[in-house]
């Protein structure tokens, strides 16, 4: 079920693109600015610039400091336009989100068992000890978890391949930190990384893809 605040926050989404094509606006034009774009919704500016932040998240708009929020120009990633759309559906969506993520981040480990540079093992096994340390001092490493798993994904070199990562997972950052808090979790989620990271050391593709599934599975995303 949706709850109260992602309804409003899904709500705003579809109010923004409907404002796209009320005020004819093309790729490369301004958007509102925060301050008219919450009058205009009736919403707060903070859930506004929420929404923006998403969307620049998808490479649908772009900020620029000191000029405002612009639609972004053809060229840009296409498929994040198709993702968008996919993202304001309700939760049914949710299943097809978690395979999606899995497909893409098991071909990935594969890729990065052959293509990995030296800087990006040492960034995975920076995050797994970044993990250990935040837990240690009473937190849930749930940025850490993600990072490793962005890492993860472009240690592959395949650009195209962590765009549509990227979206899938920023919107399953509340269910990352849910499955963190079970008992247990944050311990064996932070082993798992150092088998898969093993693995991908060692350019063992089975063993990789062996212990980026069993991650996955025991995350119950």
């Amino acid at each position: 079920m949706t709850s109260p605040a992602n309804k409003v926050y899904l709500n705003i989404l579809k109010e923004l693109d409907h404002i796209i094509h009320e005020d004819n606006l093309l790729p490369g034009d301004k958007l509102p600015s925060e301050r008219e774009l919450a009058e205009r919704l009736q919403v707060g500016r903070s859930s506004v610039r929420e929404a923006l932040r998403a969307l620049e998240l998808l490479d649908l708009i772009e900020t620029r400091k000191g000029e405002g929020t612009f639609i972004q120009r053809a060229g840009g990633h296409r498929l994040a336009e198709i993702l968008a759309g996919f993202f304001l559906r309700e939760t049914r969506a949710r299943k097809d989100v978690t395979e999606t993520r899995a497909i893409i981040e098991i071909e990935a480990v594969r890729l990065a068992c052959r293509r990995a540079t030296e800087k990006q093992l040492e960034k995975l096994k920076t995050l797994i000890d970044e993990s250990k340390a935040t837990w240690a001092d009473g937190y849930i490493p749930v940025e850490e978890d993600y990072l490793f798993h962005k890492a993860l994904v472009e240690s592959c070199h395949n650009h195209l391949m962590l765009n549509i990562w990227r979206p899938l997972v920023e919107y399953s950052k509340v269910a990352l930190r849910e499955s963190l808090s079970r008992r247990g979790r944050t311990e064996d989620a932070i082993h798992e990384h150092e088998a898969i990271y093993e693995a991908i050391c060692s350019k063992n593709e089975d063993k990789a893809v062996q212990c980026l599934r069993h991650h996955l599975e025991n995350s119950r995303f």
